[in-house]
């Protein structure tokens, strides 16, 4: 780690809190114990020094060699710890995932083998898992769920949708915070605050695709809502009809694609 840092950086006072970082410590059960790999979860310089880390380890190795050796087209893309690879001939992409094994080895580091798949995924996915009888497979990522889709036209499509998973996420965090709020804050304070969240769901995940989902999800948030305001007291505070208009008034956010995805819309609308 620290011959990564001192590749780009020459300052020695920099390099020293650094390593005074990467020796702090823990503390687990309120006893301070001493850490001789890897950096501290959930420090501030954890993030950004494993993103230097696999930086060396991943994206430049990935570049500069196995670019190099594959005869057809490849691709990789990592955010965080979290990365994907596209080859155009599986041969390639099996000897990528045994190197793969290899090069994190080397580094102190291993593949998540519940997280790790190899799959068809493309033009062709659909008809060779029709001749087979099965569905083409789907694969996971940023919270996305991509899956083989289709034009109007019927051509190949890359579609995403929001991971069931993280939907359930998203709503289980939503009604925590409700339930804590509903009985500290006022009505207005609450439906801002779930209002933020809302939007600040809806700027991430609102893509090309993805609106039945993300209407969904604003429906069932909604239910949310509605569901713990009345459980304030044994009377119900808002019939389904008031609270809606109650919404409106707030200016509760409507699902709009935030992100177009389609590369031939946008060209015609420059």
């Amino acid at each position: 780690m620290i011959q990564f840092v001192e590749h780009r950086i020459g300052d020695p006072r920099i390099i020293r809190l650094v390593k005074r970082r990467l020796k702090g410590g823990i503390i687990e059960d309120g006893l301070v114990k001493a850490t001789e790999e890897g950096t501290s979860q959930g420090s501030i310089l954890s993030p950004l020094l494993s993103n230097i880390y696999l930086h060396y380890v991943l994206d430049l190795w990935f570049r500069k060699k196995i670019q190099k050796q594959n005869r057809g087209e490849s691709h990789y893309f990592r955010f965080a710890d979290d990365f994907l690879a596209c080859f155009q001939y599986e041969i390639e992409a099996s000897r990528f995932l045994e190197q793969l094994r290899k090069r994190l080895k080397e580094f102190g580091l291993e593949v998540a083998e519940e997280k790790t798949q190899c799959i068809k995924f493309g033009r062709f996915a659909r008809g060779d898992a029709r001749k087979r009888g099965e569905k083409p497979k789907e694969f996971t990522f940023l919270g996305f769920t991509h899956y083989c889709g289709k034009t109007k036209k019927g051509h190949f499509k890359v579609k995403r949708r929001t991971s069931s998973k993280k939907s359930r996420q998203s709503l289980h965090k939503l009604k925590d915070w409700i339930t804590k709020a509903r009985n500290v804050m006022k009505t207005g304070e609450i439906l801002k605050g779930a209002k933020r969240r809302i939007i600040g769901y809806l700027n991430y995940y609102a893509i090309t695709d993805n609106y039945k989902e993300c209407n969904t999800f604003n429906f069932l948030a909604k239910r949310i809502l509605f569901k713990w305001l009345n459980r304030r007291s044994q009377r119900k505070s808002y019939t389904w009809p008031g609270y809606v208009e109650l919404l409106k008034q707030t200016g509760w956010p409507k699902v709009v694609i935030r992100k177009d995805l389609n590369p031939c819309r946008r060209a015609e609308a420059y």
